[in-house]
């Protein structure tokens, strides 16, 4: 049977057939060697009456009694009609020969003890006696040596009852680590295996699992259906991660207009009047002019450019990241959304601070949530401060502060849902902090937050130093305060 359902029942069906051939084993063995006794029993009684038989033999042949007469007929009719009734059990214990034989020896103790009565009963005196002792003695011998067999057998039945319990319990150990080794690798493995892609899909991580077999079962089914899972999450992600660039570039629009705008302007005023005093004009003027063309040129395609890297699709592989300069890219985005807004923006980053190990896109696009969400909560004005150190985890750890309305502390806890959002309706989706929240746990990071109401927030963002063993990374979830 393909299914595990299948083995599972065939395996059931087996130990209980199992179990029940056994039972069925142990009662025959225990049928068996009841027969024995019975049968042990019944050749006792045939020897008593051989040996009754032999003690009257010798009271009527040394003492003419003729009690002991009519109770050695008695007893010899009763050995015969034994032997008759018996001739079966008897053949299967002592064998074919020997039992011909003591039946030779029984009919002529028989015949040859009438002789001798019919002899005394004429007054014959002189008659051998010595030919009726010895096939007595051979008779009596057999049925001795019947017992003695028979005894041996039940020895050997009852010894071999004794080994029976040990080699069931053998056998049921042995079957219980087949069972074991069959559940471990049908069942248990493959589960372990889908458990712990279940915590990197927690983790922001989609990889597939790989597990190979020959045999298709429940277990390859739900394997094949997490990595179809784990395909489709992967690009929704980065669908999600796309959109939200794209929704992040939609807030910040008319700054980036703005900043164009500016270089825009210097370059036609500036070719306005190199066009209309160019005859005039000396030619040192004339060389100014057109460097301040071309500086305004590289200023407007460097803000293009800029933007364009932003909003790219794909999806780099983890790299060095320089942490200032990291962070600088991401403000340039927001610089003219701040003067709008008439922010102050400071920054405290420390020296020499070590690398992060990460996708920069991915990162400039958690941080300009953060920021934007910042600049959204201080519509007057107000302090943003990003601050960048070493932590004592060997993390390095970037604070970004405000100065804003702060987080009401019953929406503490679902910051990082996603689609919870407390602005108002068309001005937010609710999914700024939960990308944030799973673009640094991909990283290997974690996110505190300490907010009061009207005081301000700080997003602490924890992200490993270069060096660290990324395996070994402990994902903590967000810590609100």
């Amino acid at each position: 049977m393909k299914s595990i359902r299948g083995r599972i029942i065939l395996l059931f069906v087996f130990c209980l057939l199992f179990g029940g051939a056994l039972t069925v084993l142990h009662y025959a063995n225990m049928y068996t060697v009841r027969h024995k006794i019975v049968l042990m029993e019944k050749f006792d009684t045939l020897l008593n009456d051989i040996l009754e038989t032999r003690r009257f033999e010798k009271n009527f042949i040394y003492y003419r009694d003729t009690e002991s007469l009519r109770n050695w007929k008695t007893y010899i009719g009763r050995v015969k009609t034994f032997v008759k009734d018996q001739e079966e059990e008897i053949t299967m214990v002592a064998g074919p020969e020997k039992f011909h034989r003591f039946k030779t020896d029984l009919n002529a103790y028989d015949s040859e003890m009438r002789q001798y009565i019919k002899m005394v009963t004429y007054g014959e005196t002189l008659f051998p006696v010595d030919e009726i002792r010895t096939n007595g003695g051979a008779v009596v011998g057999f049925s001795q040596n019947l017992i003695k067999i028979k005894t041996h057998n039940i020895n050997r039945d009852l010894n071999r009852m004794i080994i029976w319990p040990a080699a069931y319990f053998s056998i049921f150990v042995i079957l219980t680590i087949i069972i074991f080794q069959m559940l471990n690798f049908t069942i248990l493995k493959p589960l372990y295996m889908i458990r712990k892609a279940t915590k990197q899909v927690v983790a922001e991580t989609f990889e597939p699992i790989v597990y190979q077999t020959k045999h298709k079962n429940e277990i390859t089914k739900l394997i094949f259906a997490f990595n179809k899972m784990a395909s489709e999450l992967k690009t929704r992600q980065e669908q999600l991660l796309q959109s939200r660039k794209m929704a992040s570039i939609g807030t910040f629009t008319s700054g980036i207009a703005h900043e164009l705008n500016n270089p825009l302007n210097n370059i036609y005023l500036t070719a306005e009047s190199l066009l209309m005093c160019m005859e005039s004009m000396p030619e040192p003027e004339k060389q100014a002019l057109i460097e301040d063309i071309m500086s305004e040129t590289d200023r407007a395609s460097a803000v293009v450019k800029n933007l364009l890297e932003f909003s790219r699709s794909e999806n780099p592989d983890m790299r060095m990241i320089e942490t200032r300069n990291f962070i600088n890219r991401t403000i340039k985005f927001v610089k003219n959304q701040l003067l709008v807004k008439g922010i102050v923006l400071a920054t405290e980053i420390a020296d020499n601070l070590p690398d992060i190990k990460g996708k920069q896109q991915q990162l400039e696009t958690a941080f300009l949530n953060i920021i934007i969400n910042a600049i959204q909560a201080m519509e007057t004005g107000g302090r943003i401060t990003i601050r960048a150190a070493l932590a004592l985890n060997d993390h390095i750890r970037i604070d970004i502060s405000d100065t804003g309305v702060g987080i009401d502390p019953s929406d503490m806890a679902h910051i990082f849902d996603p689609f919870y959002t407390t602005k108002e309706v068309g001005k937010g989706t609710g999914l700024g902090l939960s990308l944030v929240y799973g673009i640094i746990q991909t990283h290997g990071g974690y996110i505190e937050v300490n907010s009061k109401v009207n005081k301000g927030t700080t997003f602490s963002i924890f992200l490993p130093a270069t060096g660290r063993d990324e395996e070994n990374i402990e994902i903590d979830g967000p810590k609100t305060t």
